[in-house]
């Protein structure tokens, strides 16, 4: 465990020290919730536009699954009580956090549950046929696995999280993300 600690530690400071006055810039605003709203607008709208009478189930499942991650993510936090990078003794020097330091515990994001969970999920729906013409594409949706990336790097540069934090997030919005997938499959004929 002990490796694999200073493993993570090294990760964060190569990560977290790559820095510029561009990047120094944009990460905070990367990291925030506001600035992701146009995308929700926009991918709502095409969810619409692919799915019609689907798309309050869709976003039902959405909320749901965003409830299991961030669920999920504080029962971590909150039994694994990991101290995030800017709350650690003896390591906290190093850090530079442009939005403050957030809560205690860090072990694992939420930022990084849900949104790997949301590209997760629509990307295995944008494979289902539509009609009996069989409609694949899926690469557009494949994006929102940069967009989930580009977040948990955010999540490093603004000194918030160790990789550590952000690769089980991930991991934990995968596994929502492809169950709730499956559960809207089994549901969605029942209710045509």
């Amino acid at each position: 465990m002990e490796s694999i600690n200073q493993l993570d530690h090294s990760l964060f400071i190569a990560i977290h020290h790559f820095r510029n006055s561009f990047l120094d810039l944009i990460m905070p605003l990367i990291s925030g919730r506001l600035i992701w709203i146009p995308l929700y607008v926009v991918l709502l709208f095409l969810l619409y536009k692919r799915f019609a009478k689907q798309t309050l189930l869709i976003v039902s499942t959405i909320a749901l699954l965003v409830l299991f991650c961030d669920q999920s993510a504080n029962l971590l936090k909150n039994n694994v009580c990991r101290l995030r990078p800017c709350h650690e003794v003896g390591f906290m020097e190093k850090v530079i956090t442009p939005l403050g330091c957030g809560g205690d515990y860090g072990f694992v994001s939420s930022h990084a549950s849900n949104t790997f969970g949301i590209a997760t999920f629509l990307f295995l729906l944008s494979g289902i046929s539509k009609g009996k013409k069989a409609v694949d594409k899926r690469w557009p949706w494949a994006m929102l696995f940069v967009w989930s990336l580009l977040i948990c790097w955010s999540r490093i540069y603004v000194g918030v999280h160790f990789p550590f934090d952000l690769i089980v997030g991930c991991v934990i919005g995968a596994f929502w993300g492809i169950l709730l997938f499956f559960l809207y499959e089994k549901v969605m004929p029942i209710l045509k």
